[in-house]
């Protein structure tokens, strides 16, 4: 299945979210004390997940087949490809930028609650991952970036009992590593052409619930970020094949460690682990110069 994103619904929420954020000067002053303002606003900050839900691109959890949207130049001789779960999805909005501005012929593949590294998982998962690999090689992409959600959800099964998810691990990082590997060879073995963007710093709670709960004191829910099981099977995989570039986000999102629920008039964090979409957009700049440098 193949959309198109002239179908978008620019009048729903993430787009919406944006547009105000945008007009409303966000990221040039600290925003407003309150919640009174932000966007989105905290209440329905879980739904703003950004143009690939709207559109329609991700697969559905029982589904095999590798959806995919086209954004930006459908006819540039220079494709990428945005592939992975939820976790590669949340950057759907600054790479859609970055795609329209640079004239990139962007597709993108996602599917919630599913493995991309190269192994056993759940049947439908591995169809769809195995299906994917085969759109991707056949797009002869120029780069492609993808990420993955590195918590405890990733317990693999053997003979039908399901590991730990510290037996998982080891086997976790050598299955992400083979995945690069048919990445690298599939973006011609060059340096820089595939892309991990690192899993990102997450909360032990919602940040938007808090806001709720502290409406005039957003401070409050700032929170040390941290990662389960660190560094993570995606770091761990990267600094094995030779050539691939890891870029972390948290960096920016989490400067020293340290996360705000709120900035610049905007909600941070939808949930414990993923950023709003209307926030992922100021990333564009910043995401760019990750591409364009070489690892």
């Amino acid at each position: 299945m193949i959309r198109s994103s002239k179908g978008r619904l620019a009048a729903a929420l993430a787009g919406t979210a944006v547009t105000v954020c945008l007009l409303a000067g966000c990221g040039s002053d600290p925003g407003p004390a309150t919640i009174s303002g932000l966007v989105p606003a905290p209440e329905v900050a879980k739904e703003d997940k950004g143009p690939a839900i709207l559109d329609g691109c991700r697969s559905g959890t029982f589904h095999t087949e590798a959806w995919s949207c086209v954004y930006g130049d459908p006819a540039s001789d220079r494709t990428v490809v945005l592939w992975g779960d939820s976790h590669a999805m949340q950057f759907t909005s600054p790479l859609v930028k970055l795609a329209e501005e640079r004239g990139w012929r962007l597709v993108t593949m996602f599917r919630g609650n599913c493995l991309t590294a190269d192994v056993e998982y759940r049947p439908a998962c591995d169809a769809w991952r195995a299906n994917a690999l085969e759109r991707i090689a056949s797009e002869r992409p120029e780069t492609v970036i993808t990420s993955t959600d590195t918590g405890n959800g990733y317990a693999l099964w053997r003979d039908g009992n399901r590991l730990t998810r510290k037996a998982s691990e080891p086997m976790l990082r050598r299955a992400y590593a083979r995945t690069l590997r048919r990445l690298r060879k599939m973006t011609g073995d060059r340096r820089g052409a595939v892309i991990v963007i690192r899993d990102l710093l997450r909360s032990d709670f919602r940040p938007p619930d808090c806001l709720l709960e502290h409406p005039e004191d957003l401070p409050a829910c700032d929170f040390d970020g941290y990662r389960k099981n660190p560094p993570g099977f995606d770091l761990a995989a990267a600094r094995q094949v030779k050539g691939v570039k890891l870029v972390d986000p948290s960096e920016i999102v989490c400067p020293g460690g340290i996360c705000n629920a709120a900035r610049d008039g905007m909600v941070v964090y939808r949930d414990t682990t993923h950023i709003s979409s209307t926030y992922a957009e100021t990333l564009a700049d910043w995401l760019g110069e990750q591409v364009d440098s070489l690892p």
